[in-house]
C-alpha cells in the first residue's frame, strides 16, 4: 500500500446543524428498501470553496483549504440539516501544477470531505425521534470549484 498523491492533514466543521422536520408527514414505509432516511441527491445544495494561500514561506508545504457545505431542507423529509467544514489537503506538487489536477484535487477533497459529513449525520441522526439518515452517494466529477 502506498500513500495518495494528496494527504489530508485536518478537518473541523464549522455548522452542523440536524433538526426534526415535525411538519413533514412520515411513515415507515419510506424505509422499505433500508434500515435509512435518505434524501434526495437531487435536492441536496452543495458548495465547494477551493482556497489556497497567497504566499508561502520559503520551504513551507504547500497546501490547500476546501470548504465544503451541504444544506437539505425538504417539506416531505423527516430532517432539515445543514453542514460546513474545511479541509487542509497537501497534494504532490506534481498533483497542483495543471487546471485539470486541480479539479482532480477539488473532487477527491470534496469526496474525503463528504464521507465525513455522511458519518457525522449517521451518527446523529440514529438517536433522533425518526431514525437513522444516510446521505446517497454522489459523483463530485460534476461540481466545478469556486476560487
Amino acid at each position: 500500500m502506498k500513500l495518495a498523491s494528496m494527504q489530508l492533514k485536518h478537518y473541523h466543521y464549522t455548522r452542523l446543524l440536524l433538526e426534526a422536520n415535525d411538519s413533514a408527514d412520515i411513515s415507515d414505509s419510506d424505509m422499505r428498501n433500508s434500515p435509512y432516511r435518505e434524501p434526495e441527491a437531487g435536492k441536496l445544495k452543495t458548495s465547494i470553496v477551493l482556497g489556497e494561500p497567497d504566499a508561502l514561506e520559503e520551504g513551507a508545504e504547500r497546501f490547500f483549504l476546501l470548504t465544503l457545505g451541504l444544506e437539505y431542507s425538504e417539506p416531505d423529509f423527516p430532517y432539515h440539516f445543514a453542514v460546513e467544514l474545511d479541509g487542509i489537503f497537501v497534494p504532490d506538487e506534481q498533483e497542483v501544477e495543471s487546471e485539470d489536477a486541480k479539479n482532480r484535487l477539488v473532487v477527491n477533497a470534496a469526496s474525503i470531505l463528504y464521507s465525513s459529513v455522511r458519518d457525522q449525520l449517521l451518527t446523529l441522526s440514529a438517536r433522533h425521534k425518526y431514525g437513522p439518515m444516510m446521505l446517497p452517494s454522489v459523483d463530485f466529477h460534476t461540481i466545478a470549484p469556486q476560487s
